[in-house]
């Protein structure tokens, strides 16, 4: 049987290789981001553009797969002109928090609904 991961932040450069590598070991992938890889097209079997901190979002993809491995790398990274300026860092951790906040939640959900 083939496992299922779910790699939310697949365009990054992190998620991007993630989502390679478990490729490489026979799993089916699934991606999602904001943004498709910068520099090559995704590997992951089914990819999903769309904003993680939109609940609803995220909840469709969730109840779609019955994911063995979710990895969670999504992040607001906005560039290095947002980041280093120092002007949006409640916003930045704001965004990045709310990503945490609904995977975890989401996953914790629909894992005691299918109890």
């Amino acid at each position: 049987m083939t496992s299922l991961a779910l790699v939310c932040g697949a365009g990054g450069f992190i998620g991007s290789h993630l989502v390679k590598r478990l490729k490489a070991e026979n799993y089916f992938v699934v991606g999602v981001d904001q943004k498709e890889p910068e520099y090559t097209k995704s590997r992951a079997d089914k990819y999903f553009l769309g904003d993680l901190r939109d609940r609803a979002f995220l909840k469709s993809i969730l109840e779609k797969y019955d994911f063995n491995e979710i990895y969670q790398l999504a992040a607001d990274m906005g560039g290095a002109g947002f980041v280093f300026t120092g002007a949006n860092d409640a916003q930045i951790m704001q965004n990045s928090t709310l990503i945490n906040l609904n995977v975890l939640s989401l996953c914790s959900e629909l894992q005691k609904a299918r109890l």
